[in-house]
């Protein structure tokens, strides 16, 4: 037993270790200082949000110790389990009462669990293991990414159906998260797409994505308004004037094609055009009945305010007009510990000062000396994950790895990004500093798998 503790401790990444505890507590003293209640000063003080933060965060090293002890082929092992377990957790929470509008909670006593996270760890963990047995699979797609041109974007398709499993590891989450309805977490999810990526699969479907968020902001834009269509002159919805749109940008492609593409290479991309045309056509449709039939009305306040659609500074958008007036307010240096006077609980200027908009408290404390600071903390974080992604031999340990960085850099991202009013605000925590049990046990479970499987790189060959 002393051997087995001693090859562990020797073998851990005490790096990534060191960085995780850096974040934690800071993490910590910004939610006491946010939410500081002279009547209830107790740093451990259950009642209070830091106090609540510190237990989960003991739970969370309990959970990461048993982690250290398992076997990595346990790990391997219980991977689909896990998967199918937190399946369960998100279609069973939608029968529970909903919480803020969203069916996304677990009321136990005075705490609440909220499945979703832990969902992310069990997606991680069995994308590794489906992938790391994929090698044959694996390299078709690559044979694949590397002969499918732009003019093949349509291809999304036969990649679907060739790829179904790996599609449907992802999409089922996704589904079931969009119906609590969560966004926020939804979003969270298309993560995953770097590390099909990074395993081989087309690159150009990362352009066919960003095609799609171009095509998905247009249809934003025009979802509620209509337009004169040129020409002729009839007045059409904004999702029908996009269709029309793309009809004519297909005609004009079409006789592009016919009159100066050589006889013997018009089939193919006809063949890419009319399917082009059919994926754009079906997805401007799926992004406006979603935006009307399914966002609540603050979800669609908050997209709208995003993009621009709404200007109202201390109605609608008051969120993020205050969280970056704390964070502007911060100058430099910043106002000095627990002398914020915006994002703090007693002034409440910012809404979720604890949660959502951690990161203006951290910032008007700090200035932006202390901001670039945590940017480059959690920076190094990252590029730790892929170094230690990189230097693995076992393809399930690499696959993990890169999963578990992609997670945290969309919620670094997106967090950050609803502070400064770079995104939309979706309620998503900032991983190991923002207030939340279910958040930090979730994240810290990523990080004590990654240690663990990490920790046998010698010996995993697998």
């Amino acid at each position: 037993m002393r051997e087995s503790e001693d090859r562990i401790l020797s073998n851990l990444d005490w790096g990534l270790m060191l960085i995780y505890f850096i974040l934690v507590i800071a993490g910590v003293s910004n939610i006491y200082s946010s939410v500081y209640d002279a009547e209830k000063p107790g740093l451990f003080n259950l009642d209070t949000e830091h106090g609540k933060q510190i237990m989960w965060f003991g739970v969370s090293m309990f959970l990461g110790v048993i982690i250290l002890f398992l076997e990595s082929s346990f790990i391997r092992k219980y991977a689909y389990g896990f998967y199918g377990f937190t399946m369960l957790l998100l279609l069973v929470v939608l029968f529970m009462p909903a919480i803020n509008g969203a069916h996304s909670w677990f009321a136990i006593g005075g705490f609440g669990i909220q499945p979703s996270e832990f969902a992310k760890v069990g997606v991680a963990l069995a994308l590794a293991r489906f992938l790391g047995q994929s090698k044959t699979h694996l390299q078709a797609n690559r044979n694949r990414a590397a002969n499918m041109g732009v003019a093949e974007l349509w291809g999304v398709i036969p990649f679907i159906m060739k790829n179904f499993e790996t599609v449907t590891i992802l999409a089922i989450p996704s589904i079931l998260v969009l119906l609590q309805p969560d966004a926020g977490t939804f979003i969270v999810f298309t993560s995953f797409i770097l590390v099909l990526y990074r395993e081989g699969y087309a690159g150009n479907i990362l352009l066919f994505i960003l095609i799609a968020v171009f095509m998905a902001i247009i249809t934003l834009l025009v979802a509620d308004d209509s337009f004169m269509f040129p020409f002729l002159k009839i007045k059409l919805s904004g999702k029908t004037g996009i269709v029309m749109s793309l009809l004519t940008l297909g005609l004009i492609f079409f006789l592009l094609i016919k009159y100066f593409v050589l006889k013997r290479n018009r089939r193919s991309l006809y063949r890419a055009l009319f399917g082009s045309l059919i994926v754009a056509i079906i997805f401007v449709n799926f992004i406006e009945v979603g935006y009307s039939k399914i966002l609540q009305p603050h979800q669609k306040e908050r997209i709208d305010l995003f993009l621009g659609k709404i200007d109202d500074p201390n109605g609608k958008g008051y969120n993020i007009n205050r969280a970056k007036a704390a964070i502007g307010s911060g100058g430099f240096l910043g106002k000095g510990y627990q002398e914020a006077t915006l994002a703090n609980a007693s002034q409440k200027h910012v809404p979720m000062q604890s949660t959502d908009f951690i990161f203006c408290t951290w910032s008007e404390e700090r200035g932006f000396l202390g901001s670039f600071l945590l940017i480059v903390i959690y920076t190094t974080l990252l590029i730790k994950l892929v170094i230690i992604a990189e230097r693995q031999r076992s393809r399930f340990t690499r696959i993990y790895a890169y999963s578990v960085a992609g997670i945290i850099f969309f919620h670094f991202m997106i967090n950050v990004g609803m502070a400064i009013g770079l995104a939309p605000v979706i309620g998503i925590p900032l991983p190991f500093f923002s207030y939340g049990g279910s958040s930090m046990m979730a994240f810290s479970i990523l990080i004590f798998i990654l240690l663990k499987l990490d920790s046998e790189r010698k010996i995993v060959l697998q």
